[in-house]
């Protein structure tokens, strides 16, 4: 039942994404909200199918997205792989977590795709586009990092009922 919950919840984000916050750029850079469910899923205790999300995610992510097949999918398992090293080895606080890979999963995901549009033939430097695009998406992302986790968290509950909640 989890995994048949992301896709819903996962389409329904990406159109909050592509239709609100792209509209709602920090020089160039916008928020991906996308990365952030996956990213608050992978790092709560309770959850069982977060892999799953991740590839739902990218495979979401890919089609509506410009950029050349299935790259948003390995930067998403990227960010989650992070997510889920942080959750298993370093840190007990999954907030922290959350803002630690908030950050560098959106230098991961966004530099790759910078560095992939550059081969593509794209005129835009990597300094330029790490300062104008990279580092506000950044900024935007662990605005919202916090108020998505939360959300997701409550998610969680829902999806992950406890015997002792009922």
């Amino acid at each position: 039942m989890p995994v048949l919950l992301g896709i819903p919840v996962l389409m329904l984000t990406m159109v909050i994404q592509t239709t609100a916050f792209s509209r709602l750029p920090l020089l160039y850079g916008t928020a991906d909200i996308v990365m952030l469910v996956i990213l608050a899923w992978m790092l709560n205790d309770r959850v069982k199918h977060g892999w799953e999300w991740v590839i739902i995610a990218g495979l979401i992510t890919s089609f509506v997205s410009g950029l050349p097949p299935l790259l948003p999918l390995v930067g998403y398992l990227m960010a989650a792989g992070l997510a889920y090293w942080l959750k298993k080895r370093i840190w007990q606080t999954p907030v922290l977590a959350m803002l630690f890979s908030t950050f560098l999963g959106t230098v991961m995901v966004q530099s790759l795709s910078l560095i992939t549009l550059i081969i593509m033939g794209t005129e835009i430097s990597l300094p330029i586009g790490y300062s104008l695009v990279i580092m506000p998406s950044a900024l935007w992302n662990l605005i919202l990092a916090v108020p998505v986790y939360t959300l997701v968290s409550e998610m969680v509950g829902w999806v992950y009922m406890r015997e002792s909640d009922l």
